[in-house]
């Protein structure tokens, strides 16, 4: 039986030219090699950002952010966004990999956790709405059950479809919780 890693036994680091990812092997090649050939670069020419993430000083897994946009036409439920523009602005999970020795012990969901931590982060500074990825098909039940993403239903057939989740009613939420939160902390008068 596998045993899940706790979050709270995971750390996110931002990833930098000292970090050695020679060891990180996930089952999918060109996941392997963005790691180790492109992502610092890509980094460096501000065309995306990527985190490692470590359990106990082994790196188990990474995921790098990009910004992208979605169209209003590709969401299922386009009439509840209420503001009318063509296209809205999104964080996109560029990769998402996790090292074999650590699946299916938390570390994706983990990860994605993470992506939407940073999204609503940003969204308090410039405006994000939506979450996307361009998945791999054997992805699309893990977006869907672990994260809540939707498919752009004319892309499903596509090598890598693109899925979707609309944070408003995450950051809705816990700011609700943070409001009650707040006013339960605040001294009494």
């Amino acid at each position: 039986m596998v045993t899940r890693l706790s979050y709270n036994e995971l750390k996110i680091i931002s990833y930098t030219e000292r970090h050695d990812v020679s060891h990180f092997e996930s089952k999918t090649a060109d996941l392997n090699s963005f790691l180790k050939d492109d992502a610092f670069e890509n980094q460096e020419e501000l065309i995306s950002k990527t985190y490692l993430c470590c359990h106990s000083d082994q790196l188990v897994g990474y995921i790098t952010l990009t910004t992208d946009i979605i169209k209003k036409k590709e969401i299922q439920d386009e009439e509840h966004i209420g503001v009318p523009y063509k296209e809205y602005p999104a964080i996109k999970i560029a990769r998402l990999a996790v090292d074999m020795k650590y699946e299916r012990r938390g570390v994706g969901r983990f990860l994605l956790l993470v992506a939407v931590g940073k999204a609503i982060k940003i969204s308090d500074e410039v405006g994000c709405r939506f979450i996307t990825v361009d998945s791999k098909q054997d992805s699309i039940g893990f977006y869907e059950k672990r994260g809540g993403f939707e498919l752009v239903k004319k892309h499903k057939n596509m090598m890598y479809p693109t899925m979707y989740l609309d944070i408003l009613p995450i950051n809705k939420e816990m700011k609700a919780v943070n409001t009650e939160l707040g006013d339960f902390q605040s001294p009494m008068n």
